[in-house]
């Protein structure tokens, strides 16, 4: 009796463990449900078919990411030899059709048939091959053109069992992925970022036209593939794919802009990356999505980022991409020498630019999914607000050439200049940059925010905007710039009356309130600075006086030093430095009296002494004047 027919396991944990091939139908996949379940990464979902019949076993490949091989090569329907050798993906199997005597009888009957038929089609053959010498070339162009019908008809069936008609692939005028956009060469022009293990590969279940797409086979992760980068100019670009994908699987495509200057010796002066993504696709059929981005200044090179994901298990495929400029564009929003400039469609990112500047890039609500955003003119420059009137965490990047000019924010606790990471509450506005290229946000009350120093010398700010609010960014400084020349004037005509706590004041209230010219800027700095250290110096003099005073107990050195600390006192008014000449005014003050009171019961006791002699000699009228000394002393009480 012939025995049935085994898959064996030649590598791997199951090395050597055989499988009966049962029933007329036998699948072989990573997913359960299948006849044969192989977890491995290198095996799809729904890889393999055996067929079972009475002329033997065949393999059939069910669009498999990596292939089915049979005895070394691969194949797409194959009928098995006895002992073929099988690989699907890197898993390697041994098949045993069950060979004995009822598989050779199998294989005499087979060979029977073949005699016969031989021997039919051979007197066939030789009786035309009398009346006709073209029949080799006939035969042979019938089989080149049986082949070209079966290259050239799709296959119906799909990886994970739904059926798809493809279409031909349509050419796309202008497309800068050239011969990469649609798979069908290759996918030497796509490849993950970085380290990033590949997910993506070229599937011809994935294709939407032609005979090749890209697929991405997921069990609970994610993975992104990328373009090569593009040369591109100033305009508009359209990204368009066609997504689909299966089970619990998500797909989204984004447009990454980039700077070739980013990553060289002048990274200084470029901005960083930005990526614009369109919403993720959850079609289970094929779906045309589109992003729009207008490409900003300084931004000269392009790429195409798709991105899948999976909670469970699922496929993603993408195909025929195109990435076209679509014209020069136009700015979302121009202001004077400024303009705001939007991507995504409706607009889900702005940068803000001075003529060919990037000053502030990547401006979006922190999102699973794209959310957009409403731009309006304000007197001062522009606002931004979320259009679903939501809160959510906006970031930013602020430019390397803007935030070498310095990052200070405004608010409940006054004027803070951030050179390194921060994070702080209670900021009403920060403050970018310098001359005609400062920048302010402001926001709708006291915020916090988070700020951190970002690839290429920017910075990567973010804040939590509240519902229904929104976010200045303000370019023009007239009335702002304005009040900081008065105040500093006032500054100056207080130093020169020797009002040193009022030029104090309002050196202070200017750095944080009106920080906007760097110039005055510095210069109260340094009068704050210079003022305060000449106040520690009157009062490291002062103390010294006092000391001396107080060693020497010499009442006239108290009182020198007292009214010295209280004209101090007045010319630093309402400083810290004023304060600090009260508190020694009122020891001196204390010690003064203490010292007073010693002397003056010491003279007490020195006249009581002086009467106790004159009476012991009897000298009654002078002793008589010492007690009329003695009794003004203590008060007239005697």
């Amino acid at each position: 009796m012939p025995s049935e027919p085994t898959l064996r396991f030649m590598i791997g944990d199951r090395a050597g463990e055989s499988v009966p091939l049962t029933g007329s139908s036998f699948t072989v996949g990573r997913r359960p449900g299948n006849s044969l379940q192989i977890n491995d990464p290198s095996v799809s979902g729904r890889h393999a078919e055996f067929t079972i019949d009475d002329l033997g076993v065949s393999v059939r490949d069910l669009s498999s990411t990596n292939g089915t091989r049979v005895d070394g090569a691969p194949v797409v329907d194959e009928r098995l030899a006895p002992t073929a050798l099988l690989r699907f993906g890197s898993v390697e199997l041994r098949f045993d059709d069950g060979s004995g005597p009822a598989g050779a009888a199998l294989a005499g009957n087979m060979g029977e048939a073949g005699g016969e038929l031989g021997r039919i089609a051979g007197d066939k053959l030789a009786a035309s091959a009398k009346g006709s010498k073209l029949l080799p070339v006939a035969v042979m162009l019938m089989g080149a053109l049986a082949a070209a019908v079966w290259y050239m008809l799709p296959s119906d069936e799909q990886g994970d069992g739904r059926r798809s008609k493809a279409s031909e692939v349509i050419q796309v005028a202008g497309n800068l992925l050239a011969g990469s956009y649609s798979f069908e060469a290759d996918t030497a022009g796509w490849a993950p970022p970085g380290e990033t293990p590949a997910v993506f590969i070229r599937s011809a279940g994935a294709r939407h036209s032609g005979r090749w797409g890209l697929r991405a086979e997921l069990e609970d992760g994610s993975g992104i593939h990328q373009s090569e980068l593009q040369s591109v100019g100033e305009g508009r670009l359209v990204l368009r794919s066609s997504l689909r994908v299966s089970d619990a699987g998500e797909v989204r495509m984004g447009l990454q802009l980039n700077s070739r200057a980013y990553n060289s010796e002048v990274a200084g002066t470029a901005p960083a990356p930005m990526t614009i993504w369109g919403d993720w696709c959850g079609a289970l059929d094929w779906l045309d999505v589109e992003v729009v981005a207008q490409v900003p200044p300084a931004y000269d090179r392009a790429r195409v980022i798709v991105e899948a994901r999976a909670n469970g298990s699922g496929t993603a495929d993408v195909d025929d991409v195109s990435l076209v400029r679509d014209g020069r564009g136009q700015p979302l929003l121009p202001m004077d020498t400024f303009a705001l400039i939007g991507g995504g469609q409706p607009v889900s990112h702005v940068t803000l630019v001075n003529v060919q500047q990037v000053l502030l890039s990547g401006l979006m609500v922190e999102s699973d999914t794209p959310r957009s955003l409403s731009v309006e003119k304000d007197p001062k420059g522009c606002r931004v607000s979320i259009s679903d009137g939501a809160p959510g965490t906006v970031v930013l990047r602020v430019a390397s050439a803007l935030a070498a000019g310095g990052l200070r924010t405004l608010g409940e606790s006054g004027s803070s200049r951030h050179p390194a990471a921060f994070e702080e509450t209670g900021v009403t506005s920060v403050l970018i940059g310098s001359g005609l290229e400062m920048v302010a946000l402001g926001f709708p009350g006291a915020l916090a925010l988070e700020g951190k120093p970002s690839g290429g010398g920017g910075w990567r700010l973010a804040l939590n905007l509240p519902a229904e609010g929104s976010l200045v960014l303000q370019v023009a400084f007239r009335e702002e710039l304005a009040a900081a020349l008065e105040l500093a004037s006032r500054a100056r005509r207080a130093v020169r009356a020797e009002h040193f706590g009022e030029a104090i004041l309002l050196w202070q209230e200017l750095l944080d309130a009106h920080p906007f010219d760097v110039e005055v800027t510095a210069e109260g700095q340094a009068a704050i600075a210079g003022l305060v250290h000449g106040a520690r110096i009157e009062l490291g003099l002062l103390e010294r006086d006092v000391e001396r005073a107080r060693f020497f107990r010499l009442i006239e050195g108290y009182r020198e030093a007292l009214d010295a600390a209280d004209r101090l006192s007045a010319r630093y008014s309402g400083t810290d430095s004023a304060t600090q000449a009260r508190q020694l005014v009122a020891s001196i003050g204390e010690e003064l009296n203490l010292l007073m009171g010693e002397l003056e019961q010491h003279e007490i006791q020195r006249l009581e002494a002086i009467r106790a002699a004159l009476l012991a000699r009897d000298s009654q009228q002078l002793a008589q004047a010492v007690s009329y000394m003695l009794q003004m002393k203590r008060g007239g009480n005697r």
